[in-house]
């Protein structure tokens, strides 16, 4: 169901009216809403109607104050949520006014996309019963003041935008992830170091698009499941941590990507024995380091079987 997001004459009580009357069979499994003039969703969007709906998108529905009791339905797999009000803080406020409260919140959600909502702090209002207990992607876009909180089954987090140091700082809550992308950040210049101290299990990590980032955490270091590390278009990283990488012992793959200021590869990297693919591109300084033979960092790297550096 979409309006005309731009369109004249909208009428916020018609467009009420509309979507209240186009209550759905209770069959339905696939529900979107683009661009909703209202409020207020409609009352339909509950336990009883959308029963057996596994996947929802919600995108520039600007008006709406909060979001749906989302947490009630029982089949739901995936819920995108797109450019919301400012008016929404969370993605589900207390529970006390829910005729489900002693139910499981979210009980089959896999995956969460959420992109564009500014005022946005957390998921739940109110940490207590199990939450998010299926919850395996996430995807927190563009949401400046979102903490993480504390979810024991996530693997795959993609994060982007400029959000705020004790957002950053929670993702250790998540500490079954294997995947981490992180992102398009215009405003920091470091990262807390606490947030890679719980992610033991962490296999995959993208830094992209950090325009001020000045220096990796130290606590990169601690990573010792990771095998795949990829740095890219971070315009001001001028090194890695002083510790070198030693400690990512199960590292089989480091890419470096348009890195300009980046002086010299971290120390340390002759040791990863594991080490099989080493790509750096559009970083003039480290690209000379590592003539063949005759580099500075060449020592670093004769031993990796596949270099790709130009």
């Amino acid at each position: 169901m979409s309006w005309d997001n731009d369109g004249p004459n909208r009428y916020e009580s018609e467009e009420v009216k509309v979507l209240e009357a186009l209550k759905p069979h209770p069959n339905l499994k696939y529900l979107e809403i683009i661009a909703f003039g209202g409020f207020h969703f409609p009352s339909w969007i509950n336990h009883s109607v959308l029963k057996k709906v596994i996947s929802i998108r919600i995108k520039s529905c600007k008006n709406c104050l909060c979001l749906p009791p989302f947490g009630e339905l029982p089949c739901l797999e995936s819920l995108e949520l797109q450019n919301g009000s400012v008016e929404v803080e969370y993605v589900e406020e207390d529970d006390v006014h829910s005729r489900f409260s002693t139910r499981r919140r979210f009980p089959s959600l896999k995956k969460l996309r959420i992109w564009f909502f500014r005022n946005l702090k957390g998921l739940v209002k109110e940490e207590g019963e199990e939450k998010f207990p299926m919850l395996e992607e996430m995807a927190i876009l563009h949401c400046p003041l979102f903490v993480f909180p504390t979810l024991s089954s996530v693997k795959k987090l993609e994060v982007h935008g400029n959000i705020k140091a004790r957002g950053l700082s929670s993702i250790s809550n998540l500490s079954t992830l294997t995947s981490l992308r992180i992102g398009a950040n215009y405003g920091s210049t470091s990262l807390p170091e606490e947030m890679f101290t719980s992610l033991t299990y962490l296999e995959y990590l993208s830094f992209f698009d950090f325009k001020n980032l000045k220096e990796l955490p130290t606590s990169l270091t601690s990573l010792n499941a990771l095998k795949r590390l990829q740095i890219e278009s971070c315009d001001s990283l001028e090194s890695f941590p002083e510790q070198g990488l030693e400690g990512l012992t199960s590292l089989t793959q480091l890419f470096v990507k348009y890195c300009k200021m980046l002086k010299r590869l971290p120390e340390g990297l002759q040791h990863l024995t594991a080490l099989t693919d080493l790509g750096v591109t559009g970083c003039p300084e480290v690209e000379k380091r590592c003539d063949k033979e005759i580099g500075e960092d060449w020592h670093k790297i004769a031993h990796i079987p596949n270099l790709d550096i130009h």
